[in-house]
């Protein structure tokens, strides 16, 4: 696989936001998707207070959003207690990164800036060079993608939303193929 997926759970929408949960994915964009569950994958609830330790914010916004939504996407998010601390899941993630270049987000300005901000308070090394970071929104947008055409299943779980997001990926890729062989 030559490419990662992220997608952060958070306590804030601020560049130095809390982070609830990691999920990633390492997906071929010109490769069908498989399933979830055969996907090489990396998912960690973080523990929030090494969040708040080294300087990350939690916002009473974001805090009533996530009282807001579904009891399994909370419970997911905010009250399992299956945590590790946020050090030790960025260099559990780094490591599982290994030698991929790509990374794509859901956005170029939330998941990989939040993530990037945790390993620089961390005093630890991004795993990635600024300039392979990838955006889905953009993507979706000049491959006539809707989200609504995505599936909508577990939304707010840092794992199924990077699935769904490789599958934006490839609905996209597939539409502007359409648009050029059309022509």
């Amino acid at each position: 696989m030559t490419e990662v997926m992220i997608d952060l759970e958070t306590l804030s929408t601020s560049s130095m936001a809390a982070i609830l949960t990691i999920g990633a994915i390492k997906f071929t964009r010109d490769k069908s998707i498989p399933t979830l569950d055969k996907c090489d994958s990396f998912y960690r609830r973080i523990d929030l207070y090494s969040c708040k330790t080294i300087g990350l914010e939690c916002s009473d916004q974001t805090i009533k959003w996530w009282n807001n939504q579904s009891s399994e996407a909370k419970y997911e998010a905010l009250e399992n207690p299956d945590r590790i601390l946020i050090k030790k899941a960025l260099i559990e993630f780094s490591e599982w990164f290994g030698n991929t270049k790509i990374i794509w987000s859901h956005g170029d300005d939330f998941d990989c800036v939040i993530l990037g901000n945790a390993f620089s308070q961390c005093g630890l090394t991004v795993p990635w060079k600024f300039w392979n970071t990838r955006d889905t929104r953009t993507l979706y947008d000049i491959g006539n993608i809707k989200m609504s055409d995505l599936p909508q299943d577990n939304a707010h779980h840092a794992l199924h939303d990077c699935h769904r997001q490789i599958i934006g990926i490839h609905k996209s890729l597939e539409n502007l193929k359409n648009i050029y062989v059309n022509k």
